[in-house]
């Protein structure tokens, strides 16, 4: 699999991964304090088993065109940048059987959650339900931030498995 990035119609990079991982572009645009001034940049990532591989296409201006094409598997540009995914805190379990447990346990917990979710529809108010539902909400969101999307980030080849047991939103 391969994605490219074009900046105004000239073809910048090309990143790519042959097995099992997660490509993804970034685009990213920065606003100083005032918001008279913007700039951004234009990256790919490839998020593997034990790495990470950047293609950055440089900086972005004002008025810049972007694309972003899927592509199949041809030949890409080097990476501009790799290391360890071990070096990087948001990237969890080293072990991969590890992972599998611990999101076998978040599922656990998302059910639990969602008991408590049900019991409270029907034994508190609805505005003591609806302040419940929040909370429950918030922890499920932290649930995917900081321990769901660094395992799958580290460990891209339990997708399919995450998905199974209903993890991705």
């Amino acid at each position: 699999m391969q994605l490219s990035l074009t900046v105004n119609n000239r073809l910048k990079v090309k990143g790519a991964v042959m097995r099992k991982a997660v490509l993804s572009a970034i685009i990213t645009v920065f606003v100083n304090a005032s918001g008279n001034e913007a700039m951004g940049s234009a990256l790919i990532y490839a998020f593997e088993s034990s790495d990470v591989l950047e293609w950055n296409a440089g900086e972005l201006s004002i008025g810049d065109k972007i694309e972003i094409q899927l592509l199949p598997d041809t030949d890409a540009d080097p990476p501009t940048k790799t290391w360890g995914s071990s070096d990087i805190p948001a990237f969890l379990f080293s072990d991969s059987d590890q992972a599998r447990k611990a999101l076998a346990k978040v599922h656990l917990c998302k059910e639990h959650l969602e008991g408590i979710l049900q019991a409270a529809k029907y034994a508190e108010t609805h505005e003591e339900a609806l302040k419940i539902q929040r909370a429950v909400v918030a922890v499920v969101q932290d649930l995917g931030r900081y321990l769901i999307m660094p395992t799958l980030r580290r460990h891209p080849e339990l997708l399919s498995e995450a998905k199974d047991l209903d993890l991705l939103d």
